[in-house]
């Protein structure tokens, strides 16, 4: 019988072993912690529709940064309609670039139809909220217009266009996109909202709901596509890099400055039962659009500390080296 040319070598000569991939840590695997997110982003999302929706002084206050807006910064309204007659396309090209780029590059058809997915049902999710829910017509001086507007439509799909960015990208890249996106959500939001097609609340609610599915959907990809998803241990990603760190002081700046404007300005119980009569103020807007800045940082650096968190953690070689040669 042959013997193949190896067993003729002396044992010094033969091939070197093939380094295995050892992994310390799989991707996603601390199933309770995504549970316990997804409910809490669930939990908020409730938390705003109940005190800016069917709360009678939260409508006032939503109201009334929007009116603010509407009122004092009409200078502004022409270039935000521009901005928000464009960005279906804006958003568009970019997802669609990003997304075909990241799909025949890097050849992720399970994550990039997972993405896809999430993408949609983001978006379905706040079209049925629309409808599913009632906005009260209470006697507070709030104009009813047409019902409930709660989540935005517009902040859902500029939103969810940088998550899926976000999802497809190498662990390494997340806390970058995440910081762009969150910039990006942040004028798209501020734009609605100036130009009075959306209130604070709706935009937040938004941000959250695209945040559940991206949850939702990263888990998904992390369990079935797990190569890409692990972390060197000579990689910087394992750490916290500049971007995820400045998402949370924005996030720390936004939504405290919002807190500030209504603590000085006496708190909401000094807000009127009845906006009738209301005069528009500044400060109102200012806290409409920090709060819109906020909870778009705060949602994409929640998402990102946590990507990075639940990121598969290679072995060291020396670990990898002694596990083979044993």
């Amino acid at each position: 019988m042959m013997q193949p040319d190896s067993a003729y070598l002396p044992e010094d000569n033969l091939p070197e072993p093939r380094r295995t991939r050892r992994l310390l840590r799989v991707p996603g695997s601390r199933i309770w912690a995504w549970i316990v997110l997804i409910v809490a982003m669930a939990a908020c999302l409730w938390a705003t529709f109940q005190n800016f929706v069917l709360s009678s002084r939260g409508q006032v206050l939503d109201h009334a940064a929007l009116a603010s807006a509407t009122a004092r910064l009409q200078s502004l309204h022409e270039a935000s309609v521009s901005l928000l007659a464009d960005l279906p396309i804006v958003v568009a090209t970019i997802a669609a670039i990003g997304f075909l780029v990241l799909t025949l590059w890097r050849r992720r058809w399970a994550a990039s139809l997972i993405v896809a997915l999430t993408f949609g049902a983001a978006n379905l999710t706040t079209q049925v909220l629309k409808i599913a829910l009632e906005r009260p017509d209470l006697p507070n001086g709030v104009p009813y217009y047409t019902g409930n507007s709660l989540p935005s439509g517009h902040a859902t799909f500029a939103t969810a266009a940088f998550v899926a960015m976000f999802l497809l990208v190498a662990p390494r890249w997340r806390s970058s996109v995440a910081f762009i996106g969150a910039i990006f959500a942040t004028v798209i939001g501020v734009a609605t909202f100036l130009d009075g097609w959306h209130r604070p609340a709706d935009i937040v609610a938004a941000y959250l709901v695209v945040a559940l599915w991206a949850l939702i959907g990263g888990l998904i990809i992390y369990r079935v596509s797990r190569q890409w998803n692990v972390i060197s241990p000579r990689s910087r990603a394992q750490y916290a890099s500049m971007s995820e760190i400045m998402l949370w002081l924005m996030a720390v700046v936004g939504l405290g400055g919002a807190l500030a404007v209504v603590f000085f300005s006496g708190g909401v119980d000094t807000l009127p039962d009845n906006l009738e009569g209301f005069i528009p103020s500044a400060r109102w807007f200012i806290f409409g659009a920090l709060l819109i800045g906020g909870s778009a940082s705060l949602v994409f650096g929640v998402l990102a500390s946590f990507f990075r968190w639940e990121a598969g953690r290679e072995a060291p070689d020396d670990v990898a080296s002694t596990s083979v040669n044993r």
